[in-house]
């Protein structure tokens, strides 16, 4: 079977979970299968949409260069035509039986199109909400969940992409509350025929992408949501039920096959992942400022990743949040190789305040068996049993984070039974066999239509 995977970045240009997954499935896929992988990179040295193709470990792959050089507008954020013209010229050379997408973000949902003119069945994993919010994570710039139905807080959230300033939206938000609805709508009009206020267009870019991507999942074949959360939300979203199932993700256990905690004289909490907001670091850092035990370290692995918010840098202003000399911050980190970090923590820590699917690292520590404190949200709640397999705190709440780390660090609560129940993630093998039946099935009704 020739099989075509699609993704937003991939190893080595990027490590992180998602992209780790794509690398590990189509290193499985390649054993059983001729496979192709299509992705992204950000290159301002190269030409803007210009193909690269390469070898990489049995399987061939094609790069496309996108660094956004030629961003025009919105729409080119989720609907770009020449990634998806680059991308058809793709297909027809490599001529797939079935094209699985990882990721659109940064590529094109214009390519699910390419791939339906030339009758090739999709399949689409979807590792977070970027189909229904622009930012992927359904979280509001104050760090509140989101819904995703109110199409004037997607402006504030996406105004850079909208070109709107922000005075714009204080003083729209500001009149409205103040004002008499009549009044406050005859301004308004008046603004609006001046072509002075383009609110009401900003928000028909929102309501167009929604839309237009409803009519893109309408097209795609199987949707697999590695979570029932995730799977339900997008259900919600108008995903037919029969059109989108739940299977968990598959991870390489032989990486984690030479776990050995190293020893130390003190419990070490760790933190592995991006420095996001979205990730609540800055939870995990109030909470850890009250604990007194010298006995006890939080390591923060992560990449030293600028993020611009009110705060200004996110990582200048978790590290000035630090007031624990027990709180050590260990730089960035090789993916690939996380069974190094897990060998330096005895407790992961994962303080996410978004709506999380599936986290990865919760399952790469059940792979090396150590104990996760989480937070309660989203997919989060079918990987732990609070107090059976793992510790749960309330999102965003460093004061319950903290009652659990020193719930551990006095030893009310021991890591070794939790440990005992700790079952290990399923294995790429298993996940790849499962994709393989998955995509013949598909072929079987292409042909049989």
């Amino acid at each position: 079977m020739k099989i075509l995977q699609v993704a937003h970045s991939f190893p080595p240009f990027t490590t992180a979970g998602t992209e780790i997954y794509t690398y590990n499935l189509s290193c499985e896929l390649a054993r059983r299968h001729n496979l192709f992988v299509f992705h992204r990179i950000n290159d301002l040295e190269k030409e803007e949409y210009a193909l690269e193709h390469y070898s990489l470990d049995g399987f061939k792959a094609c790069t496309i260069n996108n660094t956004f050089r030629k961003y025009k507008s919105f729409e080119a954020t989720y609907k770009n035509d020449a990634v998806a013209e680059k991308f058809g010229f793709i297909l027809d050379q490599i001529k797939p039986d079935i094209v699985h997408v990882q990721h659109l973000l940064y590529l094109s949902t214009r390519i699910v199109e390419e791939m339906e003119k030339r009758n090739i069945p999709i399949v689409f994993t979807l590792h977070d909400y970027w189909l229904i919010c622009p930012q992927g994570q359904l979280l509001k710039n104050n760090m509140k969940i989101c819904n995703g139905e109110n199409n004037s807080e997607c402006m504030q959230c996406i105004a850079h992409q909208l070109n709107i300033k922000k005075n714009v939206f204080n003083t729209y938000y500001f009149l409205k509350k103040i004002m008499p609805e009549a009044l406050f709508q005859l301004i308004k009009n008046i603004y609006l025929t001046y072509g002075k206020f383009s609110l009401n267009k900003k928000i028909n870019l929102i309501e167009e992408r929604i839309t237009y991507i409803k009519g893109i999942c309408s097209r795609v074949d199987l949707f697999i949501s590695p979570s029932q959360f995730l799977r339900k939300k997008f259900i919600e979203f108008g995903i037919p039920q029969n059109k989108i199932i739940f299977s968990r993700y598959g991870f390489n256990l032989d990486s984690f096959k030479d776990v050995k905690k190293q020893p130390s004289a003190k419990l070490r909490f760790g933190f592995i992942g991006n420095l996001l907001p979205a990730k609540g670091v800055h939870v995990l850092i109030n909470a850890f400022n009250k604990i007194k035990d010298d006995k006890a370290e939080l390591r923060i692995y992560g990449e030293e990743i600028s993020y611009k918010s009110k705060l200004g840098c996110y990582l200048s202003s978790i590290k000035k949040l630090a007031k624990n000399k027990n709180i050590k911050f260990m730089g960035g980190f090789d993916n690939r190789n996380a069974v190094n970090v897990f060998n330096e923590i005895d407790v992961l820590i994962v303080p996410s305040i978004w709506y999380e699917n599936s986290p990865l690292v919760i399952k790469e520590a059940f792979a090396c068996k150590t104990a996760v404190i989480a937070s309660r949200t989203g997919g989060i709640l079918e990987l732990i049993e609070d107090g059976r397999n793992g510790f749960l705190f309330e999102p965003n709440n460093a004061d319950d984070l903290y009652r659990k780390i020193n719930l551990i660090i006095k030893n009310h609560c021991s890591i070794e039974e939790i440990k005992q129940n700790i079952k290990p993630p399923k294995s790429i093998e298993e996940n790849a066999q499962e994709l393989g039946n998955i995509y013949e099935d598909l072929l079987k009704d292409v042909k049989t239509f």
